[in-house]
């Protein structure tokens, strides 16, 4: 898996998050306990806040991206 900090944002992932080893996480994402992010997924959270709830996931290569005054907020066991 790759966790980037982009600028002053850094990715908080819970300890019970799973995260593929080719996903990408980039800048202010949270991830939540027990949330999953699968094989080839980007979250890039360059301009507002990607938030995954818990028991979560993101399926094999989704691209999440947001637009500034527009957070992604992905709520629980969706």
């Amino acid at each position: 898996m790759s966790i980037f900090a982009l600028g002053d944002k850094t990715p908080q992932v819970s300890p019970s998050a799973w995260i593929a080893h080719d996903a990408n996480v980039i800048g202010h994402v949270e991830v939540s306990e027990n949330a999953s992010i699968w094989f080839g997924a980007t979250l890039r959270g360059d301009n507002e806040l990607i938030h995954l709830g818990a028991g979560s996931n993101i399926q094999e290569n989704c691209v999440l991206h947001t637009d500034m005054g527009y957070p992604l907020m992905i709520g629980e066991n969706c």
